[in-house]
């Protein structure tokens, strides 16, 4: 009965931004675009929990890597929103573009920047543990994430994302989807509102389950758009400039329910699975939203065209300005490589997390030039230098990461090993304890 308490609890916080949302919209985005942020944040907050605690129950019925990338795609559902609404309206209005793709930058930056890190060391000082251990499962997403970041670096090279590039990016999440739905289903230890929905009988529990997860996406979609603007609103007001606002503003609302989620997982130890949701998110986002943003640019333009990383535009007050996300991307690249191989030994420790987070907040730091140079490309120097780096050191991974994507046996032997080990070694610390 407790559980339910909670999921009434939860229910109950979205409501205020919902309503709002419908009844006073311009209100709390234009004139009080503060209030307007806190009951839309505590909106995604109530359906965070929600989302959480349904995907945990959901692992009853359906594999766990499938559950966590409904979850990563549910969670991401407001950068979705975001990055789309941009990239029509660029379409028609050159303006856009930059905002459209410094979005997506900022908001995949700040995944593997602050929210891997927030993740790792949250579970390393609240439970006095060395490390993060991810299971031998997780290998796939970690493969599929590494492809997606070695072939982004062409896209730099090339300085657009065309149509040869939603082939990769979509196609590679297509196989990545199909790969995890034929993962085993495992019995999962379910606490708290979890292990209410969890005990209900199958039939009413996958209904109930499927209503909480739409629900909750729902009014993370309804949520989101006015949330980001909002903060946007707040940022404006205080002089923060546009651009810098859609980086990295606008990712802290759309990036805010999966990073929740993840928060919530890790906090009751559960980190491996909060890493790994977060790690599910960037495959989704790496793929699949890369993917299609030339294909939403070329629907609002109402003819098949390449998304720019540079260009000679008219910005929103019809001035003439060169906008170049070259570099950005390239450091945006630079750093999905050195997270997936950080995580390809299917460990992280407080060493993995700091050069993450520093690396992140050290390009905050440093001035946009250095020594004429734009500073992105020594920066994602540092980064490609660290991956090759750990590629060198952990190269055995590498066969046991590509064998992990191509056979579900071979995971499935990975996994029943480790159980073995594992069942050998609280058996030896219980014969320990006795004695």
């Amino acid at each position: 009965m407790k559980g339910w308490k909670w999921i009434a609890v939860a229910f109950i916080m979205t409501l205020p931004g919902v309503i709002g949302k419908f009844v006073a919209l311009d209100y709390l985005e234009k004139e009080q675009p503060l209030l307007g942020s806190f009951l839309w944040g505590l909106a995604v907050i109530g359906a965070a929990f929600l989302l959480s605690w349904a995907v945990e129950a959901a692992q009853e019925d359906v594999p766990k890597a499938l559950a966590f990338s409904a979850l990563a795609l549910l969670a991401v559902l407001p950068e979705y929103s975001v990055d789309f609404a941009l990239t029509y309206r660029a379409g028609t209005d050159e303006a856009y573009q930059e905002y459209a793709l410094a979005n997506l930058i900022g908001a995949n930056r700040m995944i593997v920047g602050f929210a891997w890190p927030l993740v790792i060391l949250i579970f390393l000082f609240k439970f006095r543990k060395p490390q993060v251990n991810l299971v031998k499962g997780q290998r796939v997403e970690i493969g599929f994430l590494l492809f997606a970041g070695l072939y982004s670096l062409i896209l730099p090279i090339k300085g657009y994302i065309d149509l040869l590039d939603v082939i990769v990016f979509v196609g590679c999440f297509v196989l990545y989807t199909i790969r995890i739905a034929k993962s085993d289903i495992h019995e999962p230890e379910l606490v708290g509102p979890a292990a209410t929905l969890g005990d209900l009988p199958k039939s009413k529990r996958r209904i109930i389950v499927a209503l909480i997860l739409l629900f909750a996406g729902a009014v993370i979609f309804v949520c989101s758009n006015p949330f980001a603007e909002s903060l946007i609103q707040t940022g404006l007001r205080i002089g923060v400039d546009e651009v810098l606002l859609l980086q990295w503003f606008a990712p802290i609302a759309s990036e805010a329910p999966e990073i929740v989620v993840c928060v919530l997982f890790t906090w009751r130890g559960l980190a491996g699975d909060g890493l790994g949701a977060l790690v599910a998110s960037k495959v989704n986002q790496w793929t699949l939203l890369v993917g299609t943003l030339p294909l939403v640019f070329s629907l609002g333009a109402k003819e098949l065209k390449a998304l720019p990383l540079h260009d000679t535009i008219k910005d929103t007050a019809g001035k003439t300005i060169e906008y170049d996300l070259i570099g950005p991307m390239l450091v945006t690249s630079a750093q999905t490589i050195l997270a997936s191989m950080i995580i390809l030994n299917l460990r992280v420790s407080l060493k993995g997390a700091l050069i993450l987070l520093g690396l992140f907040v050290g390009q905050f730091l440093v001035p946009k030039y250095i020594a004429g140079v734009d500073s992105h490309y020594p920066i994602a120097a540092i980064y490609l230098g660290l991956a090759i780096y750990i590629a060198i050191r952990e190269y055995r991974q590498f066969v046991p990461t590509l064998l992990s994507i191509l056979s579900v046996k071979y995971v499935r032997k990975e996994e029943a090993e480790e159980q073995r080990l594992q069942g050998e070694k609280e058996a030896h610390l219980s014969h320990a304890l006795k004695n």
